[in-house]
Formats: C-alpha cells, sequence, structure tokens
C-alpha cells in the first residue's frame, strides 16, 4: 500500500501556479487553491505565499537601524519571532536567521561550518521548506506534473463559473418543462378532453380589470367618514409638487449674476472686492508663526562674553585626546545576546552582563532650533569646568582647574569656566518642575536702614519690585480711604448737584460775630469736603463740582483726638434735650423741609403757609411711591399668573377628575348595594321557584305513569 505524503521542496511551476491560483481565488480559499497543487496542502499552500511569494515581503539587505532594532526587540520578546517581524518589516525566518547570523560574527563563526548542528544531516528534512527559494524545473517533466499543469490550465481558463453553469441548466429544464405540458395538452385535447390554459402571471398592472393602489377597507364595523372635498384648484402637477430644488437654484444664480453686473456698473470697487473675495486662484500667505525665543538678550550677552573669554584658552592641551570608538554597538550587543544563551539559570549566582546602552532607533525628529541652555544642560559639571569629557573614570580633585592652583596662574580662564558654571546652575534652576503646593509664609515687615541698604545693594527680582509696588498701592490706598470723610466710609447718602447757595442762605441774622465766624468757618470746610467727594467719589447720573481745594491729610491720631471731641459734644448736645437719644423720629418731628428755602428748619421756625406746603410735597411723595408700588404688584402679580398659570390649570383639571372619581365611585356604590339586595331576593325567590318546578316535574312523572299501565 502507498501512502503519499503532500510537501517536499517547492518547484518553479507550483510558484507559478500558486500565484495565478492567488490572483483568481484570493486570499480566504487556500483549499480551493491547493486543489491545484496535487503534492501541496492547504497549510503548505498559505504558508508558502505569507513567507515566500508575497510582493510585500522585503527581500533586501539588512540596515543598520534594521539590526538594532533586531537585537532590541529580540531582548524584549525573546524566541516571539512572528511577533518582531511585523515591528521590523521582515518575514519570522528572516527575523530568526539575521539574528542567528548576527550571534555567529559576534562570536567568530564561520558560516560554512562542517560541524554546525543546524545545518541538515543526510536524510533530515527540512522543516522550512516554503521558505526557500525554488528548485528550478527538470527539462522532462514527469506525468503527473504535466496533467496538473493541464488541469490547473484548465482550470484557471475557466471565466464561466458555478453560477452561470447552474442558470444555463436552470433554464433547460424550464425548457424542458414548458414542452412536455404542451405536448400533455395537445394529446388531451386530441382525446376529447379541453384543459383550461392557465396564463402566467404578468408582471405589469392591468388597468382594465385591476385597481391600481388600491386598498382594502378593514374587515368589521367601522363609522364612515365623509368624503374629502377635492382641490379643484390645482391643475397640473408642477403646483402639485411645488417648486424644485435645481429651478429655485438656477433662478437665484440668474439673480445673483443679474445684482453683480448692476453692482459693477455703479459701484465698480465694491464689485472688485467681491470678486477677491470669492477668487480662489489668489492664495493668500499665510502669517509667519515663530515659535518663542528660548534665550534673553541678557544671557546671549552672556554667552557672547564667555566664549570670548574660553578662547584664551584654546592653545591649553588636554590630557586625553577625544576619538571615535572603534567598536560597532551592533556587534556588542550580538555579543552580549550570545553570552545571555550560555546562562545556565540565575540561581547559580554569576556575574551580570553589561546592559546595552544603545537606544532604539525612532522615527526622525523635527529639525529645531538649537538651545545653548539644552545643550549645557545636557553635559556633565567635568564638561562644564573644561575637564575631560571623554574618560571613562572618575576625576580626581586635582583635574578640576577652577579649584586648584592653575586658576592662579590663569585667573581669566578660571573666571569663565566659574561663569559657565553658573550659567548651567541658572538653567538648571529654571528647568525646575512646577510647584505642586504653594506655602505663603507672612514675615513681619521690620523697618531698619541697614535693611533697606543691603536691599540697594542687591539686585532686585522685576517681579519682586511689581510685587513691591502692587503693596505700597495698596498701602496707600487704605492710609486715603482713612482719610475719607464719614459720609463716603458709612456710605450715606449725598445730594447729586453740587450748589453752594445753601450754605450761604443757611447763615442766621441771630448769631453774634464770634458764632457767625465759626459758622462761615464750618460751612467753608464743609463746602470744600463735599465738593471733593463729588469729584473725587462721583455719584452715578449726578454734577460734581467745576473746581475743589486739595483735601489736606492730618495724622491719625489728630482725627482720632477730633472724633471723641465730636462724640464729647454730641453727648453735651444731648444732655440739655428733653429726650436724650437723637434718634430718627426725633429729627423728624422737630424738623421740616422748607419747600420756598429748599431746606430743612426747624418745626417753630415755619410759619403755616410753609407746614402746608411742605405737607402737600410729602403728601405727593408718598402718593407717587404708593403709584410706583402698585405698578409694582401689578407687575409682580402678572408674572405670577403667567408663571402660575400652567399649574392652575393643572389643579382645575386634577380637581374635576377627582369630582368625576367621586361621583363615579357613588355611582358604583349604589349599583353594588342594588344588585346586592337584588341577588338576596333571587336567592330567595329561586328557592321557590325551584320547588314549584320540582312539584309540576313530580305530578308529570306520576300522570305518565298512570297513562303507561293503561
Amino acid at each position: 500500500m502507498f501512502i503519499q505524503i503532500k510537501g517536499g521542496v517547492w518547484k518553479n511551476t507550483e510558484d507559478e501556479v500558486l500565484k495565478a491560483a492567488v490572483m483568481k481565488y484570493g486570499l480566504n480559499n487556500w483549499s480551493r487553491v491547493s486543489s491545484l497543487l496535487v503534492n501541496k496542502s492547504a497549510k503548505q499552500c498559505k504558508a508558502r505565499w505569507f513567507e515566500w511569494l508575497d510582493p510585500h515581503i522585503k527581500k533586501t539587505e539588512w540596515s543598520k537601524e534594521e539590526e538594532e532594532k533586531l537585537l532590541h526587540l529580540a531582548k524584549l520578546f525573546p524566541t516571539q519571532w512572528r511577533t518582531i517581524g511585523p515591528l521590523i518589516g521582515r518575514t519570522a525566518y528572516q527575523c530568526l536567521q539575521h539574528y542567528e547570523r548576527l550571534l555567529d560574527q559576534a562570536q567568530g563563526r564561520e558560516e560554512d561550518d562542517e560541524f554546525d548542528p543546524r545545518k541538515l544531516r543526510p536524510g533530515e528534512i527540512d522543516p522550512q521548506l516554503e521558505c526557500k527559494p525554488s528548485r528550478p524545473d527538470a527539462v522532462d517533466m514527469d506525468d503527473d506534473e504535466k496533467e496538473m499543469l493541464a488541469e490547473a490550465r484548465a482550470r484557471l481558463a475557466n471565466t464561466r463559473g458555478k453560477k452561470a453553469k447552474r442558470k444555463a441548466r436552470e433554464k433547460a429544464l424550464e425548457q424542458s418543462k414548458r414542452i412536455a405540458a404542451l405536448q400533455k395538452r395537445r394529446e388531451l385535447k386530441s382525446a376529447g378532453i379541453s384543459v383550461r390554459n392557465f396564463k402566467s402571471k404578468k408582471e405589469t398592472m392591468d388597468y382594465e380589470h385591476e385597481i391600481p393602489f388600491e386598498i382594502q377597507p378593514p374587515k368589521g364595523f367601522y363609522p364612515p367618514d365623509k368624503d374629502k372635498p377635492a382641490n379643484l384648484s390645482i391643475k397640473n402637477i408642477e403646483q402639485l409638487e411645488g417648486i424644485r430644488r435645481d429651478q429655485e437654484l438656477e433662478r437665484l444664480r440668474k439673480d445673483d449674476i443679474r445684482k453683480l453686473k448692476r453692482l459693477q456698473s455703479d459701484n465698480t470697487p465694491a464689485a472688485m472686492a467681491i470678486f477677491e473675495k470669492y477668487d480662489k486662484s489668489r492664495s493668500l500667505k499665510n502669517r509667519l508663526v515663530l515659535p518663542e525665543p528660548t534665550m534673553t538678550d541678557e544671557e546671549i550677552n552672556q554667552i557672547i562674553k564667555m566664549g570670548a573669554d574660553v578662547q584664551l584658552l584654546e592653545n591649553a592641551t588636554n590630557s586625553v585626546v577625544a576619538r571615535t570608538p572603534m567598536t560597532s554597538s551592533i556587534m556588542e550587543e550580538a555579543r552580549i545576546a550570545a553570552m545571555e544563551n550560555k546562562l545556565q539559570t540565575p540561581l547559580e549566582g554569576e556575574m551580570n552582563l553589561p546592559d546595552s546602552s544603545f537606544p532604539v532607533p525612532q522615527t526622525p525628529a523635527q529639525f529645531q532650533t538649537p538651545n545653548p541652555i539644552k545643550q549645557l544642560m545636557a553635559q556633565t559639571p567635568l564638561s562644564i569646568f573644561g575637564a575631560r569629557s571623554t574618560s571613562g573614570y572618575t576625576p580626581r580633585p586635582s583635574d578640576t582647574s577652577v579649584y586648584d592652583g592653575a586658576s592662579d596662574a590663569d585667573p581669566i580662564g578660571a573666571k569663565a569656566r566659574m561663569d559657565m558654571a553658573k550659567l548651567y546652575v541658572k538653567a538648571s534652576l529654571s528647568n525646575l518642575p512646577d510647584p505642586e503646593e504653594q506655602v505663603e509664609i507672612t514675615v513681619p515687615e521690620i523697618e531698619s536702614l541697614e535693611s533697606d541698604e543691603v536691599d540697594q545693594d542687591q539686585d532686585a527680582d522685576m517681579e519682586d519690585l511689581e510685587a513691591q509696588k502692587v503693596r505700597l498701592a495698596k498701602k496707600k490706598m487704605e492710609e486715603e480711604a482713612l482719610q475719607d470723610s464719614e459720609v463716603i466710609k458709612r456710605k450715606l447718602p449725598r445730594p447729586s448737584v453740587f450748589n453752594s447757595i445753601v450754605f450761604v442762605n443757611d447763615l442766621d441774622n441771630t448769631f453774634n460775630e464770634s458764632q457767625l465766624a465759626q459758622k462761615q468757618l464750618i460751612n467753608e470746610e464743609f463746602l470744600n469736603i463735599l465738593a471733593y467727594d463729588s469729584v473725587k467719589h462721583p455719584i452715578p447720573h449726578g454734577r460734581p463740582a467745576d473746581n475743589y481745594a486739595p483735601k489736606e491729610h492730618f495724622d491719625l491720631k489728630l482725627l482720632e483726638e477730633a472724633r471723641k471731641l465730636i462724640d464729647e459734644e454730641a453727648r453735651l448736645l444731648s444732655a440739655g434735650l428733653e429726650d436724650s437719644n437723637l434718634e430718627i423720629d426725633w429729627k423728624t418731628d422737630n424738623f421740616k423741609y422748607s419747600h420756598l428755602q429748599r431746606r430743612y428748619m426747624p418745626s417753630e421756625k415755619l410759619t403755616l403757609q410753609e407746614q402746608r406746603a411742605s405737607e402737600e410735597m410729602l403728601y405727593k411723595e408718598y402718593e407717587k411711591h404708593l403709584e410706583n408700588l402698585s405698578k409694582r404688584i401689578k407687575g409682580l402679580e402678572n408674572k405670577y399668573s403667567v408663571s402660575t398659570g400652567g399649574y392652575r390649570k393643572r389643579e382645575e383639571m386634577i380637581a374635576r377628575e377627582i369630582d368625576d372619581l367621586y361621583e363615579s365611585t357613588g355611582q358604583v356604590v349604589n349599583d353594588l348595594s342594588s344588585f346586592t339586595h337584588m341577588e338576596n331576593r333571587e336567592r330567595l325567590a329561586s328557592n321557590e321557584r325551584i320547588s314549584l318546578q320540582l312539584d309540576l316535574l313530580q305530578r308529570e312523572k306520576q300522570l305518565n305513569g298512570k297513562l303507561q299501565v293503561f
């Protein structure tokens, strides 16, 4: 018994047949593709395509970036070549083979080593035949191969698939059925049996016997609606459908062209502005957006000065000359990977391997303006001070030239290196992260001449100066607020129009000369304060004074003493009154507004006519205030009615529903009591009727029994 095992080396003809089959059947029907190849299975065909024949597979030489990425990914994903392959853009077999080649090169092995255990020995089968190049075809092919080629050529040349064959077969079957039915009808007709010819159902509608768009009425009883009157105003289909969109757009386009022509003839500049606005051929230049400067002018000047100082040190010789390393990072990484493969287990405690130092190749970044501060931060303090930057050992204290005796012999170089170190520290501090929490500390202010002198000697920060200015301005405003009058502090009402005639008319002739002089001084000071307040603290929609005298600032202690004197005077004044409390009621009863003199005066000094005029004016004010209040109340009522109208309607509807439910409940209760009473009566009457019917039945039985006897 011969068992055929599919597989073996791929040949050139099999590759070509596989390519043509994939073009016809696609990448998801490998069973049909494998049916064209006698010695290959569906799994082998799929592996051959994705490992060798796919045109997306890269078969060029490996670049340095790809090798570095391969070594790095091999450490992250060990033995996961199916995962590493798509990340690099190669197949898994290519990644594995190149990784082994790199390890051999790092260990110094030869590629043609006879004792390599990975090479196949005689009698062994290659497990990766799908990843190897195809074998050339023989001159004289076998009969099986020729038969396979002929079958593949015939199947691939067949453009009519199964569906076309099925349609043709169904059409022939239908034709044969029609001929058989026709012959049967003819035989029945010849025998004298007439058979009605069933007509085939037409796809179109028969308007003579059928009703188009007929709607069958629903079954059952229902109230018929009245017929809707026909709209006789519509005479054509355009009136029914309305204006079409394309016609409306065409009309608007013609209207815009007509308006634009008229505008071009009447106002040419405006028409040209419209043309330029909608002209897409003219491309507007975008605004140039430059990045913010990373360095200030002061920092640039410092770098220029330090560069000039460092030029003096160019002749100085270093102890070690910088040179390019001769070792390859790829070979170093491959050597480390080969050493990792030799490790038995981490539990044996062998020495740790050095880690790889080269980064993973990334996409090239965008070109940016070089930042000297960032370059300084990337350097070590040792390289900033001018010591060796390529040495790999820890520097001794004698290596730094800033702190040794060389600074005495070369003060200019030491100063330049010290400035560079200061600039490095400043750049490092400027790149510190933002604080997460903010702590405020209040330090008591101690005014001393020595601290002022120290602050003047030091260079103050601009932010501190601004904060100091704000603090001084706030302190000055607080001091000025203490100097304001009591009317401004308490926010009492003030006259909207400044008028000095009131104070002139306030002088009474009953005063003597000393009292009159005192009164004039008080009025003058009061007038100055009122004018100052009307200008410095104006009232909205008011008219301030035209000019005012500058306000004199007094010491706070003097103001406190003056306030105490005024309180004492008020206490003495209130002691002489019958009611010792100067309340608002006492002021209202003893002072009234004189309409003729336009000021408040004591009540005993007013005549009857002035009192009547004052009362009338007060009555008008109250009436006006009452009218305003009534208007406001009316507006609030309207607003209330609008906002609660829906709720009131809802309340009325719910109340009606409650009444209806109450009435229906009463009706149901009455019906229940009536039917209960009827049930009781029927129960009593039913017993009597049943007994009566039973008696009648018994009599009928006896009568029938007697009749049957005779």
